[in-house]
């Protein structure tokens, strides 16, 4: 699916689907950033770290990472979407996840939010191949994925028009294909259990990181 024509109202679409629980599209950002994060400690503390965040879409998420990570770039098939998220500064560039403009190892973290499950079934081991092709060794690359079950994740999927071609991916396909693309030491864990901010539900969401009920799950691997 091209998103070329979600691009001018994506925003808006996101929180059509996502009133269903009741949440705005920040409280998402918000814990994908606190997870990229994490990731992010697994790399030395001292070194600058350069992120790539393929299927950038808008922006959203770079423009939120940028003050947070020393060089951040993005890439995204959708010419209309970059220009919505072009701003001075930005390194954002026209290009599929299957065959990116960048050379060998040109990455410390690699992340792919939700964008999986929109490529083909028959070309997730290509696009995770490029993934980890483009990451340094002993680099991250990670993923964040809905998972498929939790019900409310199904009902707010099937009520979104941008994921009118989505093929969710269990957990356990996510982290055979990272393995198969010559990725090791695989952490995942569950997130999104509830509607709410604030450090118990943190904590206890933390303590829950095991369990497949959460609305989405994260992984991140390292590149041999």
């Amino acid at each position: 699916m091209s998103f070329d024509e979600h691009s001018a109202d994506y925003s808006q679409k996101m929180h059509r689907a996502l009133t269903v629980v009741g949440l705005e599209h920040d409280f998402f950002f918000e814990a994908k950033v606190r997870q990229i994060l994490e990731a992010r400690r697994r790399l030395p503390a001292n070194a600058a770290v350069r992120v790539l965040e393929i299927g950038c879409g808008i922006g959203l998420l770079t423009q939120r990472l940028r003050p947070l990570l020393a060089d951040v770039w993005g890439i995204d098939p959708s010419i209309s979407s970059l220009g919505y998220a072009a701003a001075p500064g930005d390194h954002l560039i026209a290009a599929d996840g299957l065959s990116t403009p960048f050379a060998d190892e040109s990455f410390d973290l690699v992340i792919a939010v939700c964008v999986l499950h929109h490529v083909p079934v028959d070309r997730r081991a290509a696009f995770l191949a490029e993934a980890a092709r483009i990451t340094r060794r002993g680099g991250i690359v990670l993923l964040c994925e809905h998972n498929p079950w939790n019900p409310l994740t199904r009902l707010v999927v099937g009520r979104c028009e941008l994921d009118r071609d989505a093929v969710l991916l269990a957990q356990t396909e996510a982290r055979r294909r990272l393995t198969a693309a010559g990725l090791s030491n695989i952490r995942s864990r569950y997130i999104l259990f509830f509607p709410w901010r604030g450090a118990f539900w943190l904590w206890l969401e933390s303590r829950l990181a095991w369990l497949p009920l959460g609305g989405q799950y994260v992984i991140d691997a390292v590149r041999r």
